[in-house]
């Protein structure tokens, strides 16, 4: 069986195996990767598969990731670091992006956004948090990205997790979307969040509009979450991806969901800066007891 022709849905136990080759040796080639895959669990990765797999952990491989593990090390030491590897470091890591403004603990400041999902079964939205100390992540689909979903998602599902685990939410950074911003002090999500004594943060427009961290869960979320859909059982004729997500179908996803945020939270470390090869649960752990499996 011939995986990456498209959209690929590779198992966890596959993606394990990918990352402990390169943690065991960085130098390995990606024909040996794909040898060893293909020896240990019967599949034929392509190229651009493992290298996707590699970049979701923030590896690379061969000589071109330790030299890029060496220029991540001197643009974080405040050195020269040429304008070509910067843009292969932010490719790699858009959470390098928010350098200068790390947060020493979790709560101390939670990115959040919603983006339409395309599935062959139907369109919704992600509502989504994460964590700038960690990178730990909440998300749920909703029909709608609207200001009464936004208010919902951080009501219903962001604050009774920060609650459970015993850590404040200090401060909501969002973009400036009228979603989250707009109309002075009578905003909706602003008046909420003023309520629950929870500050609330909007990216200048100097800055990109997504947080480097939110950014890097959702090339995580689209490539390990959403293209598996299109290879799961799920392909209907073309077009239909547009049309509003049936009951049925929603529940299912809402449920795959809780599944991969429990995986990519707990079970993917991430290299790099930040988290320097832990999961976003063991940076949580690091700064209090985590007990939540959301």
């Amino acid at each position: 069986m011939v995986l990456g022709q498209g959209p690929v849905s590779t198992g966890p136990e596959v993606v394990a195996t990918i990352v402990a080759i390169m943690r065991g040796n960085p130098d390995t080639t990606f024909r040996e990767i794909q040898a060893q895959v293909q020896s240990r669990h019967g599949v034929r990765l392509t190229h651009t598969t493992v290298g996707n797999i590699l970049r979701r952990h923030g590896l690379q491989c061969g000589r071109g990731g330790r030299r890029l593990r060496e220029m991540e090390k001197r643009l974080l030491a405040g050195k020269p670091v040429s304008e070509w590897y910067c843009r292969k470091l932010l490719k790699a890591n858009p959470a390098l992006r928010e350098r200068g403004r790390e947060t020493a603990g979790p709560g101390e400041r939670v990115c959040v956004t919603f983006f339409p999902v395309a599935t062959p079964a139907g369109k919704v939205f992600a509502h989504v948090a994460v964590d700038t100390f960690g990178g730990m992540a909440v998300a749920e689909f909703y029909r709608k990205g609207t200001t009464e979903a936004a208010v919902d998602f951080l009501h219903g599902r962001v604050l009774p997790f920060y609650r459970r685990e015993g850590f404040l939410m200090r401060a909501v950074e969002t973009n400036r979307n009228t979603v989250y911003y707009g109309g002075g002090e009578t905003h909706v999500c602003g008046v909420y969040l003023k309520l629950q004594g929870i500050g609330h943060e909007v990216r200048p427009v100097a800055m990109p509009a997504m947080n480097g961290f939110m950014e890097k869960f959702k090339q995580a979320f689209t490539s390990g979450f959403v293209q598996p859909l299109w290879l799961d059982g799920w392909r209907r004729r073309g077009g239909e991806e547009s049309r509003p997500l049936p009951e049925p179908a929603l529940a299912g996803m809402r449920e795959a969901l809780v599944k991969w945020l429990w995986h990519y939270n707990g079970e993917e470390p991430q290299e790099g800066y930040r988290n320097a090869g832990l999961t976003p649960r063991a940076c949580w752990q690091g700064a209090g007891t985590l007990k939540a499996e959301g």
